[in-house]
């Protein structure tokens, strides 16, 4: 009986020790403390983000290798192939880390890590779109093209300019050598430019400046132009005036002239008949019913008079009409009233009335796609020689004192020049360079009086034509011919020929 109950206590114990493993096996694990859970939760999603951003620049990297491959000959098939698997195994690594970051995501409770990014992309392209944050006193545009705004004002300024380079071969005796002057040929003597040369310049470059400003509901300009072809490159005024609703205050082009002809002279003298002159004024223009552009004017007249010294009294009035015809062309017709008043040198003040009319304009047309345009202008009367570019370099053209009768007279004189633009076929080796010429030809003639000198000023004529092209919308380059020709009262004669080479340079 004794090695029954032996294996029975036996058997007991083995059984009390198996069941205390299994209770110990199946009793659950000791809950660690919450504080240890987020950071370490937190820990491994940054560091699955960092593995799956990683990931991201290898594909990338092995795509643009694969497109870089793809650009190659048909020998790198094998890479390619090679390339392709490893990117196919790399999407493949990427997905199981997208899948392990949102289990930890949805156990931390985050939003998914592909929502986050969009949001954040969003938000990078909409701050794109935004202009950069500036300081109060600041603004990143102004009112006009090309203008900004002046800081702690309500004004806006726009900087403007050309630098003009011009080369100018001189062939026969002229009176100038960096420009083509009509007046100036030596006609019955060599003692004046006699012999060939050749100038190199850039004293016609330009800087302007302009400011706008609100004025109650219009606004306020004002604009400021000098080159410097004063004496010795010495910075000369072109422009300074302000304009107000329909008012104009200042020295600008006159209400008698039409810079809107546009003719393209290369040379910084212009056309010798051309009427464009710039003087102090005041002026008021409106536009009509039918829209048109009126304007009246007073200028200063500065008179210039042989035999005495102009002693400017009554200002010139002056009346225009601009007539738009369509198409960028137009027509211009104006007036103009003035009084010539000199001072002799024996103190004596005599005057003379004088006056003018002018008529102007463009005429475009179409020839196959190109539009080439027809210019004009013819400018006469008594006393307008200041009105007319060749006589008022000249000088003392407006009117003559005769001495022996101490009595003044107006000169008459007309000036007038026809000109034709062209714009070539668009060759295929030129097409982007807008490739024109113009020929012009312009005269100008003065009735002279009988108490006048022999060789006094009689007739002119100018010729030119050119060929200029335009590499970019701010840059042309040109060549042009001039041939000019001056009479005298007797009758004698003589010419001049100049070649011009000009680069302009606009900004």
């Amino acid at each position: 009986m004794r090695p029954v109950r032996s294996c029975g206590w036996a058997g007991l114990l083995a059984g009390a020790a198996l069941l205390s493993a299994v209770a110990a096996y199946a009793a659950p694990a000791p809950k660690k403390s919450t504080r240890t859970t987020t950071p370490s939760l937190s820990s491994q999603i940054a560091a699955q983000k960092k593995l799956i951003e990683a990931q991201q620049d290898s594909i990338a990297a092995q795509r643009a290798r694969l497109d870089t491959l793809g650009a190659a000959a048909d020998s790198q098939s094998v890479q390619i192939t090679t390339q392709q698997a490893q990117i196919a195994r790399l999407l493949e690594e990427q997905d199981e880390m997208k899948k392990r970051l949102e289990i930890l995501e949805s156990q931390a409770k985050l939003p998914a890590w592909e929502d986050s990014l969009e949001v954040r992309l969003k938000n990078i392209e909409a701050a794109t779109k935004k202009a950069p944050e500036l300081p109060p006193d600041m603004v990143s545009a102004g009112d006009f093209p090309g203008s900004i705004r002046i800081p702690g004002s309500d004004a806006a300024i726009k900087f403007g300019g050309r630098i003009r380079t011009a080369l100018v071969f001189t062939l026969d005796p002229l009176g100038s050598d960096d420009r083509f002057l009509t007046n100036s040929i030596p006609v019955g003597t060599t003692s004046i430019g006699e012999e060939k040369r050749t100038n190199l310049s850039s004293r016609a470059s330009r800087l302007n400046i302009e400011f706008r400003t609100p004025a109650g509901k219009q606004e306020l300009r004002a604009f400021f132009e000098g080159d410097f072809a004063g004496t010795d490159n010495s910075f000369r005024l072109r422009h300074a005036y302000a304009q107000y609703r329909g008012f104009i205050a200042g020295q600008t082009w006159s209400t008698f002239s039409d810079p809107n002809v546009g003719v393209e002279d290369l040379d910084f003298e212009g056309i010798s008949s051309e009427n464009v002159i710039r003087q102090p004024q005041l002026r008021y223009w409106w536009t009509s019913p039918k829209g048109n552009r009126m304007a009246v004017s007073i200028e200063q007249p500065a008179a210039s008079i042989s035999g005495a010294s102009g002693v400017n009294l009554f200002p010139d009035v002056v009346a225009r009409a601009f007539l738009s015809r369509g198409k960028g062309g137009h027509v211009q017709v104006a007036g103009v009233l003035r009084q010539l008043r000199g001072e002799t040198p024996t103190g004596l003040v005599v005057s003379d009335w004088g006056g003018g009319g002018t008529v102007s304009g463009q005429l475009p047309f179409n020839v196959g796609k190109l539009t080439d345009r027809i210019l004009f202008q013819a400018t006469g009367g008594a006393g307008i020689a200041h009105y007319i570019n060749d006589l008022d370099d000249a000088r003392g053209q407006d009117a003559v004192f005769d001495s022996t009768t101490s009595t003044m007279e107006a000169l008459p004189a007309l000036g007038w020049y026809l000109g034709f633009e062209h714009f070539w076929k668009e060759w295929k080796v030129v097409e982007t360079m807008n490739l024109r010429s113009t020929v012009l030809w312009s005269n100008v003639t003065v009735d002279n009086t009988s108490f006048q000198p022999f060789d006094a000023y009689h007739r002119t004529n100018r010729f030119a034509i050119n060929l200029v092209f335009s590499p970019s919308g701010r840059v042309d380059a040109g060549v042009e011919y001039i041939w000019g020709n001056r009479r005298n009262k007797d009758g004698n004669s003589a010419n001049a020929n100049q070649i011009q080479g000009v680069a302009l340079f606009r900004f």
